[in-house]
């Protein structure tokens, strides 16, 4: 195989090792019912934050690598084509609002001492962020699941553990109506972005290995083009 076909997965497992810390960060962030509990926050952790959203930028240039590779993939086979762009497309959706959720949150500590009432607004509002961009991450697991039980493009496990990213994404939903309980976008764990998020982590990284373990990926993937 050449090189330039490996670079796909190569970028795929990158990407997973520079989005590895938000696993660290992402459950620490604070309940959204307070306003102090937030500011005191980020009085605490805002270098600890700058670090890990420094490293999921950098994470962003591997990512374009990894979904114009699994774009090229997903297109050989015509029959699944129009479930490949959902996929794609929705990828880029997703982790696009991932990247003006940082965006906030990090304006928000970096407001936090001189401005308080602003830095819970921000806050807030980069998690809110995540509740609409759950239908976005919904939308790119259906889309790899079906690709996954209907052609050779895809590994089939990958479809199963692409199901359960659908279920991870379904509990940050509830983040446009509430600001408390275990649904709200603001709770790491259950209604937050680290089920949704993850899931994509894992998902890419597995796909990733698994193509990097075939013999001969560009066979592959003309013998299913010509299916």
């Amino acid at each position: 195989m050449t090189g330039r076909v490996r670079w796909g997965p190569w970028a795929g497992v990158l990407l997973c090792l520079c989005w590895a810390p938000m696993a660290v960060a992402v459950p620490r962030f604070p309940d959204l019912r307070s306003a102090g509990t937030v500011v005191g926050y980020w009085s605490t952790d805002l270098a600890t934050m700058q670090v890990v959203a420094l490293s999921v930028s950098v994470g962003y240039l591997f990512l374009l690598v990894f979904l114009g590779a699994l774009a090229e993939r997903l297109a050989t086979d015509v029959r699944v084509r129009a479930w490949s762009w959902t996929a794609v497309g929705a990828a880029w959706m997703f982790t696009t609002a991932l990247n003006v959720a940082i965006g906030l949150v990090l304006a928000a500590g970096l407001v936090a001492g001189v401005d308080p009432a602003s830095a819970y607004a921000l806050h807030v509002g980069g998690f809110v962020l995540a509740a609409p961009a759950a239908f976005a991450g919904v939308a790119f697991f259906v889309a790899v699941t079906v690709v996954a039980f209907s052609s050779a493009v895809l590994p089939r496990w990958s479809g199963w553990l692409a199901l359960v990213g659908v279920v991870a994404n379904v509990g940050a939903v509830g983040g446009v109506g509430t600001l408390t309980g275990p649904w709200n976008s603001g709770n790491g764990v259950l209604g937050g972005i680290a089920a949704p998020l993850g899931l994509l982590v894992v998902w890419i990284l597995a796909v990733s290995v698994s193509w990097l373990r075939e013999p001969d990926d560009r066979s592959r993937v003309l013998a299913a083009s010509r299916s």
